[in-house]
């Protein structure tokens, strides 16, 4: 598959969203309940959380890797982020600086995947008998990011729109 500039031009796009999405977030959290998760799942606080481990501890070593390397990078060498997520309490509970600290980190992937050339989103990637190049990896990130982007926001409108959200609200930063 031959990766054309423009395909890579819209996946920066996509790479920035993250970061606008959490400064979008810096405005609206306050009003709903973020540390309260849903049955079954995980709070709004704690997805943001996941999603800022996923992007430190798995998507960008792997792509700084990929870029630094001339051999082929190995998925297997690498534990998921499922695998390896800790909640970290203290800024789960800190919606505000968690939300800074994505938008941080975003801005560093951001300008790393901006420096890449049009030849190195080609390099290879394994996991198994199974083959990607630095290009669909990265899409596949994106991809994943914004199903959990569309979560977050679903609950938001979820707790925007239920009758009992006010008070819940007014407990919940009450305790904070």
């Amino acid at each position: 598959m031959e990766i054309k500039q423009s395909q890579i031009d819209s996946l920066i796009d996509d790479v920035a969203y993250l970061e606008h999405e959490a400064e979008a977030l810096k405005y609206v959290i306050e009003s709903v309940p973020y540390n309260i998760a849903p049955k079954g799942g995980r709070s709004i606080a704690e997805k943001l959380h996941f999603l800022d481990h996923a992007q430190q501890k798995y998507f960008r070593p792997v792509i700084e890797d990929t870029f630094r390397n001339n051999r082929p990078i190995n998925l297997n060498s690498y534990t998921k982020p499922s695998e390896s997520y800790e909640r970290d309490e203290e800024l789960i509970k800190d919606i505000q600086k968690l939300l800074y600290k994505i938008s941080k980190h975003r801005v560093a992937l951001l300008n790393l995947v901006k420096n890449l050339q049009l030849i190195d989103w080609e390099r290879v990637i394994t996991e198994g008998r199974s083959t990607m190049n630095l290009y669909e990896f990265t899409v596949d990130m994106v991809n994943k990011e914004r199903k959990t982007l569309k979560e977050i926001a679903d609950l938001v409108l979820k707790y925007q729109n239920s009758p009992g959200q006010k008070q819940e609200v007014k407990d919940q930063n009450s305790i904070s």
